[in-house]
């Protein structure tokens, strides 16, 4: 796994039982109170503290400083270990966090049924292309991703995709069948992606829905998070009344909305929302 390699280790766990906990600094605190041999202070290319790795002399396990910021406490107890100082990217850190738990999801999850079909695929790249033009080389957020689809359509057009689904069950079902990679996949919930992701320039969220009176609150929480974190942001839905509602909610967000019916997917993709910042 890249975390060990980044790390100099042959194995290395997280003290983080999930993604998500990446934001609890009480992990923190329960890192500093390890038994400890040894210790590995992962550095950014701009030497803010990314991860530390402490040792036992049987195992490791590391503590990620990705999305919460580490303490004077952390600081103190890798000097006191006299702790290996180690240098990374950044960004080459938080893929390897990615993969990692994203490769915990894949052993430990039984996948969902299969629930790709090719032909929508090839249909979700046409539309992107009809959509955003050459955007090849952009990153894009895959929200509410599934098992991939619209993550392989993303790879097809050129674009970097970062996807993510708060249902394990399709993740793991996606990582087994290689559409998505753990490198950039995420279980996530939608609702609080902002905390999470980086602001892209396009993200995307196909087949938002059903929508209903009963998850409205839900599906308006996601898309504004995704407006929060996106430039232009492509939504898909299965009826012109769930579309329109998407589009009310865009231009209570200030943004621009363009409603179109998708005459080549009848059914998953059926009306779309290109939505743009003003």
């Amino acid at each position: 796994m890249r975390a060990a390699v980044l790390l100099d280790l042959d194995d290395v766990d997280f003290i983080e039982p999930n993604f998500e906990r990446l934001t609890d600094n009480s992990y923190t605190n329960q890192l500093l109170t390890l038994p400890a041999k040894q210790a590995k202070l992962l550095i950014s290319e701009d030497e803010w503290p990314l991860a530390l790795a402490i040792g036992d002399g049987k195992s490791w396990k590391a503590g990620s400083f990705l999305l919460r910021k580490p303490t004077e406490a952390v600081i103190e107890r890798a000097e006191e270990l006299e702790a290996e100082i180690l240098q990374e990217e950044r960004h080459d850190w938080e893929a390897a966090v990615r993969e990692w738990f994203s490769l915990r999801i894949a052993r430990e999850v039984q996948p969902a049924i299969e629930d790709f079909t090719p032909k929508r695929a090839v249909l979700v790249e046409e539309l992107l292309r009809q959509v955003w033009g050459d955007v090849e080389g952009e990153t894009c957020i895959d929200a509410c991703c599934g098992s991939g689809a619209g993550t392989v359509a993303l790879r097809q057009t050129g674009i970097i995709p970062l996807s993510f689904d708060n249902d394990p069950s399709l993740l793991s079902l996606g990582l087994h069948s290689g559409r998505l990679a753990p490198e950039d996949t995420i279980c996530l919930d939608g609702t609080k992606a902002s905390n999470y992701l980086p602001h892209t320039q396009l993200g995307m969220i196909l087949m938002a829905g059903e929508i209903s009176q009963y998850n409205q609150i839900f599906w308006r929480k996601i898309i504004e998070e995704m407006l929060e974190l996106t430039e232009k942001t492509l939504v898909s839905t299965g009826t012109e009344k769930e579309a329109l509602l998407v589009e009310s909610w865009s231009k209570d967000k200030g943004r621009k909305v363009a409603v179109i019916e998708n005459k080549r997917d009848a059914f998953y993709d059926n009306w779309i929302c290109d939505i743009r910042r003003s």
